[in-house]
């Protein structure tokens, strides 16, 4: 009896320990798979667990997602993402507590549509993560030890509450980190776009001379002679030279905007019509798919069209053996990717096929003169990054489902 009591005293002790070890590594580790790595450490010290999966509130997608943070355990690629107006995130909301799967069967039964894939890993246990009076993420644990002694479930809500503010103060700092990006592009762009302008209108004069000089001589030569392809080839390259240009005025100095309102399900018609002949040459299929009665936007539709071709032909420049090409609108929801509260934004998803673009590549693509492309100027989403800012909006890439990439635009509804 003894010994069972001394080691009941030495379990608290070393439980107090961990929770105390835990709460001084908040402080050190600000990315969320160290945090999820070292939270599971903590709980298979005060527990049995077997598996487990933590999910966190994920704000890069077009809606308010919870997807899993690190796949630790087998079967983890068969876990969904959990949606953030779903059954499961809705009653964690409301009621705040550890939920045992198996003494509470009424509640697991409602919640069994998105809970199957946790069950069918043997998890029995799910605690919610609140911070700041919202949920952050959720964690599901699959115990070898059930039911839990009352200490224990004390510490899992100790350890779940500081769990809360380390994920908490994670997310935050990863929201800085992206803030800090966007005003270093802003300002490369800011730089970038003075040291264009004068190279752009150094360039214009001699190349409007060196066109009008080699028109004059073509026109000297007879159809069909070397000459004359010879001076249609440095037209061409002369007309490219001057299309470089102006993209790196539209960068520096865009021209003066006359947003109009417009219908974007029309808008995106129109360009894929444009783009339609040369998408059959290369085998791409083309897919529309919109969201009933979609807002209007208040938008240069010159600037509009720019914008959504530069997207879409690079779609299709990506898949020169085939394949399909997608492009999707619809309202974005509350807590999406940039929505400020309140507002009203409509999302432009256009996806394909194509190789992809690594993670590390996603942003820097939209940095002058980086590209990825043989022969590229890199001034294409430069230039598209520097629309949507204009219109306080925000254009970025993420891995498409199938594998190619997929391209996201969110503008602000007229």
């Amino acid at each position: 009896m003894w010994q069972r009591i001394l080691r009941l005293f030495r379990g608290s002790a070393e439980d107090e320990t961990l929770l105390t070890e835990f709460e001084d590594s908040l402080m050190l580790i600000v990315d969320p798979e160290q945090l999820t790595n070292n939270l599971l450490s903590k709980l298979q010290g005060l527990m049995e667990v077997e598996k487990a999966f933590v999910y966190l509130a994920d704000r890069s997608e077009s809606s308010l997602t919870f997807s899993l943070v690190d796949k630790a355990g087998r079967g983890e690629s068969r876990l969904p993402a959990l949606a953030a107006d779903g059954i499961t995130a809705q009653w964690f909301r409301a009621n705040r507590q550890i939920l045992f799967f198996e003494e509470n069967k009424e509640v697991t039964d409602y919640l069994r549509a998105e809970l199957e894939p946790f069950l069918d890993l043997g998890v029995n246990l799910a605690s919610p993560l609140i911070s700041m009076d919202r949920l952050i993420g959720i964690v599901f644990l699959n115990l070898n030890q059930v039911p839990l002694s009352p200490a224990q479930i004390a510490n899992l809500q100790v350890l779940g509450r500081q769990a809360s503010l380390a994920f908490e103060n994670a997310i935050l700092f990863k929201e800085r980190l992206r803030q800090n990006e966007r005003m270093f592009r802003a300002e490369q762009l800011a730089t970038m776009g003075q040291f264009a302008a004068g190279i752009a209108h150094e360039l214009r004069n001699p190349l409007t001379a060196i066109r009008s000089t080699i028109q004059y001589l073509e026109s000297e030569f007879s159809e069909g002679t070397d000459q004359k392809k010879l001076a249609h080839d440095i037209l061409d390259e002369v007309d490219r030279l001057n299309n470089i240009v102006g993209n790196l005025l539209s960068l520096a100095q865009p021209a003066e905007s006359n947003p109009e309102e417009i219908d974007i399900r029309q808008e995106i018609e129109r360009c894929a019509n444009f783009i339609e002949a040369k998408a059959k040459s290369q085998n791409v299929k083309l897919q529309t798919d919109f969201e009933k009665d979609l807002p209007k936007l208040r938008f240069n539709q010159s600037e509009l069209r720019q914008l959504l071709l530069n997207v879409m032909m690079n779609g299709l420049q990506a898949m020169p053996e085939g394949g399909m090409l997608l492009i999707k609108a619809c309202r974005l929801l509350e807590g999406a990717h940039d929505l400020v509260a309140g507002s009203e934004r409509v999302l432009i998803q256009i996806e394909d096929e194509g190789p992809g673009i690594s993670a590390n590549l996603r942003q820097k693509v939209f940095e002058p003169f980086f590209t990825t492309k043989a022969g590229g100027t890199g001034l294409g989403l430069a230039i598209c990054n520097s629309i949507v800012k204009r219109y306080n909006g925000e254009i970025w890439i993420e891995q498409a489902g199938r594998g190619g990439t997929e391209v996201k635009i969110s503008l602000p509804a007229g």
